[in-house]
C-alpha cells in the first residue's frame, strides 16, 4: 500500500490546494528540528546530537507505523503515512515550480524568473548572467534527486522511517553550525551512492544510453562525489555541449524545459521500478 500512499501523495503535491498552516509552505523538518533543538544543550558532542536529531525520531515514527498497522485493516496506518510523507516531502511540487520558471522565461519575464529560481531552488544572480543556467539546471537536478528521488526510494524499500531517516539526516548535513553535522555528511554520502547511481541508469534509459554511460565510464562504482557523477550523466543524457549564450534567455529555457522532460520521464520509470519491487516484496 506504500505505493498508493505515494502515488496519491505525488498527485495532491501537483495540485492547487489550501492547505493548513502547520503544512503550507514545506518546511516541517526544520520545525521539527527547532523543537528538538529546544531540549539539547548548545555544548552537545557530534555523535549525540546525529542520535537525538535523526535516529532517535526515526526510531519512533517506525515504532508509531507499526502500531498503526494493525489499527482498522492497516487503514490509520495509510492515512498517517500519507500525511507523514506530505510532510516530508512538502506540499509543492518541484515540477509545478519549475513549470512557473520556465512559463515567466517564455514571457520574457527575468526579474521574476530569478525570483522563483531564488525562492525555490536557491539560485543566486540575474538570468542574465554567464553561467547562470547552467547553476540554475545544477541546482534543480540535486533538488529532485536527492530530495524527491532518494526519498521514494528508501520509502519503498524500507518504509517511512527509512524516508525520515534520510531527509533529518541530510537536513542535518546542510547544518555545519549544528552539532552532528559531521556524522550526518558521512551518512548522506553513503544513503546518496545506491539511489544516485540507480538514477543514472534511468537516465541513461530515458536519455541517451551510450552517451550517459561514456560520461561516467569508470566512476559508477566508486565512492566518490555524488553530485559531480550524476550531473554528467544528466548533461550526457541532454547532449548538452555548450553553456546558453547569456543574452538569450530562450535558449537557457529550452535547456530547462529540456531537463523537466527528462525529469518527469525518470520519474515514470522510477515509479514503474517501486510498482515491481512492491510486487516482489
Amino acid at each position: 500500500m506504500k505505493l498508493l500512499v505515494l502515488l496519491v501523495v505525488l498527485g495532491l503535491r501537483r495540485l492547487e490546494v489550501n492547505w493548513p498552516s502547520w503544512l503550507a509552505g514545506g518546511g516541517q523538518m526544520e520545525r521539527i528540528q527547532q523543537r528538538i533543538s529546544s531540549v539539547l544543550a548548545d555544548s552537545t558532542p557530534d555523535l549525540l546530537g546525529w542520535l537525538a536529531r535523526v535516529a532517535l525520531p526515526s526510531l519512533l515514527l517506525a515504532v508509531l507505523m507499526l502500531l498503526l498497522q494493525g489499527w482498522l485493516w492497516g487503514a490509520v496506518g495509510w492515512l498517517v503515512g500519507g500525511v507523514v510523507l506530505l510532510m516530508l516531502l512538502g506540499p509543492e511540487s518541484e515540477f509545478r515550480h519549475l513549470d512557473d520558471i520556465i512559463v515567466r522565461g517564455r514571457m520574457s519575464d527575468p526579474d521574476t524568473l530569478g525570483q522563483l529560481a531564488k525562492e525555490h531552488f536557491g539560485a543566486q544572480g540575474n538570468p542574465r548572467d554567464s553561467g547562470y543556467f547552467a547553476d540554475l539546471m545544477s541546482r534543480i537536478l540535486h533538488r529532485d534527486s536527492g530530495h524527491l528521488f532518494a526519498t521514494v526510494f528508501f520509502l519503498m524499500t524500507l518504509g517511512y522511517w527509512a524516508a525520515f531517516f534520510y531527509l533529518a539526516n541530510r537536513w542535518l548535513a546542510g547544518r555545519p553550525e549544528i552539532a552532528g553535522h559531521r556524522a550526518a555528511l558521512t551518512v548522506d554520502a553513503a544513503m546518496l551512492w545506491l539511489p544516485t547511481r540507480l538514477l543514472i541508469l534511468v537516465l541513461a534509459l530515458a536519455g541517451d544510453f551510450r552517451r550517459v554511460m561514456d560520461a561516467v565510464n569508470g566512476r559508477m562504482l566508486q565512492l566518490e562525489e555524488n553530485r559531480q557523477v550524476l550531473e554528467d550523466a544528466a548533461i550526457a543524457a541532454l547532449d548538452l555541449r555548450e553553456e546558453p549564450d547569456p543574452s538569450n534567455l530562450q535558449a537557457g529555457i529550452d535547456m530547462l524545459e529540456g531537463l523537466q522532460s527528462l525529469l518527469l520521464r525518470c520519474l515514470a520509470m522510477w515509479l514503474i521500478l517501486a510498482a515491481i519491487w512492491a510486487m516482489l516484496t
